[in-house]
């Protein structure tokens, strides 16, 4: 099966209002624009329950899209989810957030090899996807050279 053996789940230590919880961090992407999804798992004696997600999924209308590496935190407990990133240097909290609807998102350059640590296959795929999705897109926009923006 592959099913990976729960001892060698790499997991970090989260506290929050209810308690202490080891957390798994899962590596993905969102379907729709292929950014940065990270989810966060929970190890119970039966194995590993959906937490919650780690990262929320803007609306590129609200922002300008992010590098590779960066993503938006989840609202729910986001005090503790930035408190969570900065204990496990998983990232840097950067100064601009996100928008939507009356709500405002931190942002946060996440550590791709710290995470790779933690979600090595997850972040294999994901890296390979966004390669994929930006190389098109490249090739479309020539950029124009410097003489030809003065012209009027």
């Amino acid at each position: 099966s592959d099913l990976i053996e729960m001892d060698e789940v790499k997991t970090l230590g989260f506290d929050w209002e209810f308690g202490h919880e080891e957390l798994a961090l899962e590596v993905a992407s969102y379907a729709n624009n292929g950014c940065l999804y990270i989810g966060l798992h929970n190890k119970t004696e039966e194995g590993f329950e959906q937490f919650g997600d780690l990262t929320v999924n803007l609306p590129m209308s609200s922002m300008i899209p992010p590098e590779p590496n960066e993503a938006y935190i989840d609202n729910f407990s986001s005090k503790e989810k930035l408190r969570f990133i900065k204990a496990h240097k998983l990232g840097d909290i950067l100064p601009e957030v996100g928008f939507s609807g009356y709500c405002t998102y931190a942002k946060v350059a996440f550590d791709m090899e710290r995470l790779r640590d933690l979600d090595p296959k997850g972040v294999e795929e994901y890296l390979q996807r966004r390669k994929e999705q930006d190389a098109p897109k490249k090739e479309t926009k020539p950029k124009k050279r410097k003489h030809e923006q003065k012209e009027r």
